[in-house]
């Protein structure tokens, strides 16, 4: 039986998966990011749920976060530099990672792969990393922690693949440079 909190913890991940937008200043149009200033993340989410994945990343070098509500393949700009998987949402709550984050790094003026995040892949696969529902305590007032695993998150390499289907709806991206940068644990 879920209890009260566990109602509300799932409402709001439903709640920011389907009804966070991408930041203007991520999109591939954006006047704010441009290959000047940015590296552009190239991804993908398989599983994510019918209404998508809140999908954050944060700088481990500022702690500034980038967020939104991702669904199946995705891009959009990071300025350059180291980044985590701070935390996913789905209709399971809003999850941060149970042990080590997923990482990557973004490279300025580049298309930066990052993989296909796979939901709920099974042990025997290797999970890349193991995620967990936060519990943030009374009124989320409180600091976050993740006090159990709740979903293995696979990273497959589908590069090729996936790039060629984004060059084929962004043909204006082909001269960036590719940088290979699957996430893992590091």
């Amino acid at each position: 039986m879920l209890s009260p909190y566990h109602i509300v913890a799932i409402g709001l991940a439903g709640l920011l998966a389907g009804c966070t937008p991408m930041p203007t200043s991520m999109a591939l149009d954006s006047t704010a990011y441009n290959a000047q200033n940015a590296g552009l993340v190239v991804g993908a989410l398989i599983e994510g749920g019918l209404y998508g994945t809140y999908l954050e990343f944060r700088d481990t070098s500022n702690g500034k976060t980038y967020g939104w509500g991702a669904q199946d393949d995705y891009s959009a700009w990071l300025p350059a530099g180291e980044y985590e998987v701070s935390r996913l949402g789905n209709r399971q709550g809003v999850m941060g990672a149970y042990s080590r984050p997923l990482r990557f790094t973004v490279k300025q003026g580049q298309l930066n792969y990052l993989g296909e995040m796979v939901y709920g892949c099974p042990t025997v696969a290797q999970p890349a990393a193991v995620y967990g529902v936060m519990s943030c305590g009374f009124l989320a007032l409180g600091e976050c922690t993740v006090p159990y695993a709740s979903i293995n998150v696979c990273v497959v390499d589908r590069q090729d693949q996936a790039l060629k289907y984004f060059l084929q709806q962004h043909p204006e991206r082909a001269s960036l440079p590719v940088h290979s940068e699957v996430m893992s644990q590091r």
